[in-house]
């Protein structure tokens, strides 16, 4: 063997062992970067869980929370058990929801002061309302029975306003404040001149962002403040027409029963869901 053929040898196998230790480099490289992202994820992922269980006991069931934020409840459960972890778009909405920065949702276990104040904002409710909506309602003057009237209602730094109308003058003006319980808002307002009226509704659902509208109690005294009456009224952000949806107003706004006797009247979900669809289909 010449020396020319050695040398050769020699270099190639020199190239070999460069090569063999620059992708042994690269590969602990590869290895050190996995392991930081398997000790990164667990972090996260402990985090998320520890902040996903206290929203569940924020909404009071793992039924609610997944309602809320829009997954399933056999999804949400494995959140909870670290068997699966939601998208960027779920943890975003998770986050929009609730008013909580990704990476603080993420990177830090949410402090009593933090589940605090996301209490306050859930107990609240308040900023969910465009400042004015249109309402209908029956009239309660039996002289104009099945004659809808149109009202105004007006949200500003948690008071409210409820004004009723007759083309462009106010008849009535009530006036209060907003109050909150788990799943019930109710509006207590009063006018000098015409005496005390509430409203009493569903606590909307947040998922929709800001309200739309839909079906609320109206308990106002009739016949120049003589009777108390107590009926359904739709609250809706856009305006409509009486005359043009008389018939949609009439079935919306008529309490059925298919019993003979009827010892109490509520508001169902799905009632507040066809008043909602409806505005929904003006739009």
């Amino acid at each position: 063997m010449n020396k020319g053929t050695k040398s050769t040898k020699d270099m190639n196998h020199i190239d070999n062992e460069k090569l063999y230790a620059t992708k042994k480099d690269s590969l602990n490289q590869i290895n050190i970067v996995k392991a930081s992202k398997n000790s990164l994820f667990e972090d996260i992922s402990n985090n998320f869980i520890y902040n996903l269980k206290k929203l569940i006991q924020l909404e009071g069931t793992q039924k609610q929370l997944a309602k809320k934020i829009g997954v399933s409840e056999d999804l949400l459960s494995k959140y909870k058990a670290g068997d699966a972890f939601p998208s960027i778009e779920t943890l975003a909405y998770i986050c929009n929801v609730y008013n909580i920065k990704i990476d603080r949702f993420i990177r830090l276990r949410l402090s009593a002061l933090d589940l605090e104040s996301i209490e306050k904002r859930l107990n609240s409710n308040n900023d969910i309302f465009f400042h004015s909506y249109y309402c209908y309602f029956f009239a309660t003057n039996m002289g104009k029975e099945d004659s809808i009237h149109e009202g105004i209602l007006e949200f500003e730094n948690g008071r409210i306003q409820f004004k009723i109308i007759s083309g462009d003058s106010v008849m009535k003006n009530f006036s209060g404040s907003i109050n909150n319980s788990e799943k019930i808002m109710t509006f207590n307002m009063q006018s000098v001149e015409d005496g005390i009226t509430y409203l009493s509704m569903r606590k909307p659902n947040i998922n929709k962002g800001k309200y739309v509208g839909g079906l609320a109690m109206l308990f106002l005294p009739s016949d120049a403040n003589s009777k108390p009456c107590c009926q359904k009224l739709l609250i809706s952000n856009i305006r409509i027409n009486r005359h043009t949806y008389y018939e949609d107003l009439k079935k919306l706004l008529t309490f059925n029963s298919s019993k003979a006797e009827i010892r109490n009247v509520k508001l169902s979900s799905f009632e507040d869901e066809k008043a909602y669809n409806f505005i929904e289909s003006l739009l």
